[in-house]
């Protein structure tokens, strides 16, 4: 075999083993995808308080506790698609001022939530560093909310965010819309009534 030659098996079987292995990856993202990036968000962000879904859900029931303030800050063309009910969405680059602006009680608990938790853990992070004492991440964020069949307001479906969103969205986070208006309107009923409480 030529000099000139030697090189096109190794490159052939490399080339090969990539392609192998991107296919691997993409059949195993909608499974595995989600329950991975949380672990990775959580130990990316250790410094930042976490809250599940189902706490969330727990919390915002619970008339004895000030409900959170909920914070998208997601594009604004995936707030349209659709987003937690009562979130108030804030532009991921927004100023340190604008944050202090919406967010004047130091006190007041936020929960924070993005397409899985990763930006939003950097938005968590950094309104702990302008002095907030009460900052959770919304663990999987939307992504997770919506596969567990929590209400959503705007829509019944999740903006994928990027094509590996897609992949798990695919499996997850397609909802049934009857299922969703009527966790909506439990959501909303235990909502007023928390808050009628506070009052």
């Amino acid at each position: 075999m030529s000099k000139k030659h030697k090189w096109k098996w190794p490159a052939l079987i490399t080339g090969g083993v990539v392609v192998v292995g991107a296919i691997g990856f993409w059949a195993w993202l909608p499974a595995n995808g989600l329950p991975t990036a949380q672990k990775f968000i959580r130990w990316q962000f250790e410094d930042v308080r976490h809250i599940t879904s189902t706490g969330l859900v727990e919390w915002l029931a619970d008339a004895n506790r000030t409900p959170p303030m909920l914070l998208d800050i997601r594009r604004e063309d995936e707030f349209s698609v659709s987003h937690l009910p009562n979130a108030q969405r804030v532009a991921p680059d927004a100023t340190d001022e604008e944050i202090r602006r919406l967010l004047a009680d130091p006190n007041q608990p936020i929960v924070v939530y993005c397409a899985v938790g990763y930006r939003s853990g950097k938005m968590a992070r950094r309104i702990q560093g302008l002095g907030h004492t009460n900052v959770f991440n919304l663990e999987g964020a939307i992504f997770a909310w919506a596969t567990e069949g929590n209400a959503l307001e705007g829509g019944d479906k999740v903006h994928p965010y990027s094509p590996f969103g897609r992949r798990i969205e695919r499996k997850s986070t397609r909802l049934n819309s009857s299922h969703t208006a009527t966790s909506y309107a439990v959501f909303c009923l235990k909502t007023r009534r928390a808050t009628s409480r506070q009052l």
